[in-house]
């Protein structure tokens, strides 16, 4: 009869810390799909104090993406068409895309993606000028 406690006890904490977890993980710009462990990531590039920024959903100060194989960015640019240009087609599969300004640009991590901190650049087409993450964005691939 105890074992029936304590493994409720243990389910009851384990979806109690669950849901803070996807509560807080959705403020900082992160979401968990819960059936395939995969993470995406929710970036926003936008003007911050006159300036193009690339940010975190949530926190205007941090740019840089740590993921893993398999995760995927979401990338929204605010008032602007804009260029992305990666420095390794094996990250994504692809060197440079384009995106609408408002539409998404959402890429997943290949499974033959090297490991390392690979700097990237976003073009704003509107203002003719690179936006700025932190001093460049950078992508994190960690496995």
């Amino acid at each position: 009869m105890g074992y029936k406690v304590i493994i409720s006890s243990f389910l009851i904490t384990f979806f109690y810390v669950l849901s803070i977890y996807n509560q807080e993980s959705a403020f900082i710009g992160i979401e968990v799909d819960p059936e395939q462990g995969r993470v995406e990531h929710r970036v926003v590039v936008k003007i911050i104090n006159n300036e193009w920024r690339v940010v975190l959903e949530g926190n205007n100060s941090k740019s840089d993406v740590t993921l893993r194989r398999g995760d995927r960015i979401r990338w929204v640019v605010e008032g602007s068409d804009a260029s992305f240009a990666f420095p390794d087609s094996r990250i994504f599969g692809h060197e440079t895309r384009e995106v609408k300004a408002g539409n998404p640009l959402v890429m997943a991590v290949s499974a033959n993606s090297p490991k390392g901190t690979f700097p990237y650049t976003v073009f704003i087409h509107e203002s003719m000028t690179y936006a700025r993450g932190q001093s460049p964005p950078r992508i994190i691939v960690r496995n």
